[in-house]
């Protein structure tokens, strides 16, 4: 598990002044997170068209939106199998529309390693939860690959393109993680099966 997301439940407590809000102003999850991915794809216009600076901001703003949408789920037991793939594929699609505007803006194509990497990790993720099996065990996650696509995007060539090439990587890498640590579980689970049973 990213070492980030250790800290989940301290950032719930911490606004949950704006979960309690936004519930009695029946503001739902999923809205969060579909307002999230709007910023993002008007980020990605903004950056498109030569004004990047304000697209990060945008962007930030819209992963902001992504850590509050899990806590305002948590906060009002609204936590679904349907809020959470919409989530997930909501923060593809924000990092795709965001970084693709940039590429279209001038920064390096290498860029879009990093949306490559992240669609590997997000399938591998899909395939282990579909198995039951846990899917968070990547080191690698969003939070890390967000701060990577930023500074990426704020350094200069060519030291941006190596930012990319090493976020790309780490993606990678971690769904191959979740995947052999998928395939490690059932290899156990079947191991103990002939035990269980007698």
């Amino acid at each position: 598990m990213s070492l980030i997301y250790r800290y989940k439940p301290g950032k719930d407590r911490a606004i949950l002044p704006l979960t309690s809000v936004l519930a009695k102003a029946q503001v739902t999850p999923n809205l969060v997170t579909v307002s999230g991915l709007i910023l993002s794809l008007i980020a990605g216009g903004f950056a498109a068209f030569g004004h990047l600076h304000i697209g990060i901001a945008l962007f930030f703003i819209g992963a902001c939106l992504d850590a509050l949408d899990g806590s305002l789920a948590r906060a009002t037991g609204g936590c679904t199998e349907f809020g959470r793939y919409l989530d997930s594929v909501c923060d593809r699609l924000s990092e795709l529309a965001f970084i693709a505007g940039a590429v279209v803006g001038g920064s390096p194509i290498s860029a879009l390693l990093v949306v490559a990497g992240s669609m590997a990790l997000l399938m591998a993720r899909v395939l282990v939860h579909r198995m039951g099996l846990r899917s968070d065990v990547a080191r690698f996650s969003r939070p890390e690959r967000l701060a990577l696509i930023i500074i990426g995007l704020l350094v200069p060539y060519p030291i941006n393109v190596v930012v990319f090439l090493v976020a790309g990587a780490l993606s990678s890498i971690s769904a191959l993680q979740v995947l052999s640590t998928s395939r490690r579980a059932a290899t156990d689970a079947r191991t103990l099966e002939p035990a269980i049973s007698q």
